[in-house]
């Protein structure tokens, strides 16, 4: 469901004017909730009051002069306190980081193209595969440690309802159901199935037990599966707020546009605000009553101020975990899932000394963030998608003047990438929509979408 009316802000398509004009913020549904007049050109300022540290300073330490029969009193005190913690310590209960499982999650692998089916993965409870939508059927399945969380080993133990089992143990990441990039033949086969996964201390399943095990039961479909209506919230700034200059569409509104074209709904809700890094966006207000709990989400699609993942890893973590995962907990459906929207290297690569360090930055970032989050979450590879059309055609293919929003074939492209995601399929037979000057532009964008989420 989307609410018309346009804001201020660049728009795509080639046209240097695209990276200029005032910015607004649209909250839920598209409305347009209030206006601010910081322009997508000041994000930099933005990022940077974000980031700043205005923590209070410590108090300096008491100095207090005590008598020596004072002394005395205290040692007696300090003697009895340490009595009675010990015997607390010893009669405690265990706290639950010692109990929970090591395993963030559970990932089905295209092993053709070695990357995670994304939206299908990270495997969940009660998860259908659909393997009429899949790419192929050489697939397996990997399991994911917590973030800072080692094991000596991982024991895999499938089960089928039919009677079918397979039981295997991996001493060394990454750790693999069949093997690294085999094939599990009962991953192609139709049946109701039982994973558990426990981790060790030692190698090959020895030593003990690390946690407790993790365990999910799914479905592996042979024949299709109906596809049904999504909710989703999208919370970002003008990367994905930015519009197409032919259709007037930012990349939520051109994903409704290719599932009505292809059968399918989705209802999106926007809270979008030019310039802003999400903790500005918070801080404000803006997103409080898209998370009042009146409304549940499938899917919740988080997208970040331009560099600050790459630039200030620490700061996006703690609007992730500490401000944002605690909130979006409570709207998600059951099975629904957080999606980092993974944003691409400007032209300027600074503070990088190439691109390439500016990729390899966001890599390894968005990778940490995914691994921190408690819910469960994927990296919309945004950026993957970005880095093979941009070395065959150049920059200004996908990244409009000034050097960091979207051109309307990257607006395209990000929806379509989105599109496979949310919808567990592959993006290939989307129509062309408003990328239609050629027979090859769009299927080329659609492509490079379903190759980098596994399809």
């Amino acid at each position: 469901m989307f609410v018309n009316g346009r804001r201020g802000g660049p728009s795509a398509g080639g046209d240097p004017r695209e990276a200029t004009g005032e910015n607004r913020n649209r909250r839920q549904n598209g409305q347009n909730l209030g206006r601010h007049e910081a322009g997508s050109d000041d994000e930099r300022d933005a990022a940077a009051a974000s980031t700043r540290s205005d923590h209070p300073r410590s108090p300096s330490p008491w100095r207090i002069s005590l008598s020596t029969a004072a002394r005395g009193l205290r040692l007696a005190l300090t003697a009895v306190l340490a009595l009675v913690l010990s015997y607390t310590a010893v009669g405690a209960a265990p706290v639950a980081a010692a109990t929970s499982s090591p395993i963030a999650g559970l990932t089905l692998i295209n092993d053709v193209s070695r990357r995670p089916v994304l939206g299908v993965s990270p495997i969940l409870d009660g998860t259908v595969v659909d393997l009429t939508r899949l790419a192929n059927r050489h697939l397996s399945i990997r399991a994911d440690l917590v973030d800072g969380a080692t094991a000596g080993s991982l024991r895999f133990t499938l089960t089928g309802a039919k009677g079918t089992s397979w039981t295997r143990t991996e001493s060394v990441a990454p750790y693999f159901l069949c093997n690294d990039y085999v094939d599990c033949p009962l991953l192609a086969t139709a049946d109701t199935y039982t994973l558990t996964v426990q981790a060790y201390t030692g190698t090959n399943a020895t030593a003990a037990t690390l946690g407790t095990a993790s365990t999910i039961r799914f479905t592996i479909s042979a024949t299709a599966v109906a596809s049904t209506a999504i909710d989703v919230l999208f919370v970002g700034n003008s990367l994905i707020g930015t519009a197409t200059a032919s259709t007037g569409q930012d990349t939520p509104r051109v994903l409704q546009s290719m599932a009505a074209a292809t059968g399918r709904t989705v209802t999106v809700t926007e809270v979008i605000h030019f310039g802003n890094t999400l903790a500005q966006t918070w801080n404000a207000g803006e997103v409080a009553a898209a998370v009042n709990g009146t409304k549940k989400y499938d899917y919740v699609v988080l997208q970040e101020y331009s560099s600050l993942v790459a630039t200030d890893l620490p700061a996006a973590s703690s609007t992730l975990v500490g401000t944002y995962a605690p909130a979006v907990a409570k709207v998600l459906k059951p099975a629904g899932k957080v999606v980092l929207f993974k944003n691409w290297a400007t032209v300027d690569p600074a503070p990088f000394p190439s691109r390439a360090a500016y990729v390899a930055a966001l890599d390894k970032n968005y990778a940490t963030l995914a691994a921190r989050l408690t819910l469960p979450g994927i990296v919309a590879p945004v950026s993957d998608t970005f880095e093979p059309l941009i070395a065959a055609n150049g920059t200004s293919y996908l990244i409009v003047a000034d050097g960091k929003h979207p051109h309307g074939r990257a607006i395209y492209l990000n929806a379509a990438t989105l599109y496979g995601i949310l919808f567990r399929t592959s993006p290939r037979p989307v129509p062309n929509l408003y990328v239609d000057s050629d027979t090859t532009t769009a299927p080329a964008l659609r492509d490079a979408a379903a190759t980098a989420i596994g399809y």
